[in-house]
């Protein structure tokens, strides 16, 4: 439980004297990688067009939340309350909900095809939306600040696993097929023989 409340304290308690830098930039950076290769693959018609979105759209996605915890950061630095900036959690609920619709809508038009990639991150992304409901209804609804830090500990956990699996399966999409790949990603293997 103290690792839990460790990682909640360092990377996801929003604070007037917050340092904006921490390992969501790791997360960035292999986000970019990811979307560069998967570029660099499609020009050489090497990688799914499926994946290519897949991955483009949760880039995309993640640049939008990470300006949206800038802009909260701001206002906490700013007012020096965090009371006002828990909001940002329903932001992100919203723009988790637009991007899968938006991820779905571009599959339907340009592609045709969805690949494993397309599903797993569609359902991590589920997880990721209903863990930013729960802690701002919990915030801000029912306005239980310090009251159940299990809660937090737990968002804190599945954000940072779910921000690592998808920076792991967008490097590497063919690890899917993999016993591996279903374990990372919260799934049964399914007559997988790897």
């Amino acid at each position: 439980m103290d690792f839990l409340q460790e990682l909640y304290n360092k990377w996801l308690v929003i604070k007037p004297y917050t340092d904006t830098f921490s390992f969501q930039a790791v997360i960035a950076t292999s986000y970019l990688i990811a979307l560069l290769n998967s570029l660099r693959k499609a020009l050489k018609e090497r990688e799914y067009f499926s994946n290519f979105i897949t991955i483009t759209s949760v880039c995309v996605n993640y640049l939008l939340t990470a300006l949206m915890m800038e802009y909260a950061l701001e206002y906490v630095k700013n007012h020096n309350s965090a009371a006002g900036a828990q909001n940002v959690y329903v932001g992100f609920v919203i723009a988790n909900s637009i991007m899968l619709l938006a991820m779905y809508r571009i599959h339907i038009v340009f592609s045709y095809r969805f690949n494993e990639l397309f599903f797993k991150v569609s359902k991590l992304f589920l997880i990721l939306t209903f863990s930013h409901l729960i802690i701002w209804i919990k915030f801000v609804v029912l306005d239980l600040q310090q009251e159940f830090a299990h809660i937090h500990y737990l968002y804190s956990f599945i954000v940072l696993y779910i921000s690592l699996v998808l920076s792991f399966i967008m490097l590497f999409p063919d690890v899917l097929r993999t016993k591996f790949g279903c374990i990372v990603t919260i799934s049964l293997p399914r007559d997988r023989h790897a």
